[in-house]
């Protein structure tokens, strides 16, 4: 894990994240002993590095430690990402992904964020 990411690991911090002004998150649900996972996770960190600057936040959660916090998210597959904007999910991801395509969902995501349409995100 790296120092751009955040260990999702109470009930409490699922719920700030899924409150309305939760912000801009994306959740990486794993579990130790799942190739896919661990061979996404320098992708991951990658993105959230990259991703610095802009108001979006990078969460792991640890679907093995915290069986209880995924189980509100219905994962049925790791690795799972869920896009999220202030409480409400806004895309679902299943399978690892490279830290090019992690770092441009998480630009449409905040473009979302933004309220901007779909002529807009295309043209700028």
């Amino acid at each position: 894990m790296s120092e751009h990411t955040i260990d999702l690991t109470s009930k409490s911090q699922l719920e700030r994240l899924m409150r309305e002004g939760g912000g801009s998150a994306i959740i990486d649900f794993w579990a130790p002993w799942c190739g896919p996972c661990k061979a996404m996770a320098p992708h991951f960190d990658a993105a959230a590095e990259q991703m610095a600057d802009e108001p979006v936040t990078f969460y792991k959660l640890n679907t093995q430690d915290h069986p209880q916090l995924a189980q509100r998210f219905n994962v049925r597959s790791i690795p799972t990402l869920m896009l999220i904007h202030d409480g409400e999910v806004l895309d679902v991801i299943v399978g690892a992904q490279d830290a090019n395509k992690l770092a441009k969902r998480a630009k449409w995501l905040l473009s979302k964020a933004r309220g901007e349409g779909f002529l807009s995100r295309l043209f700028g």
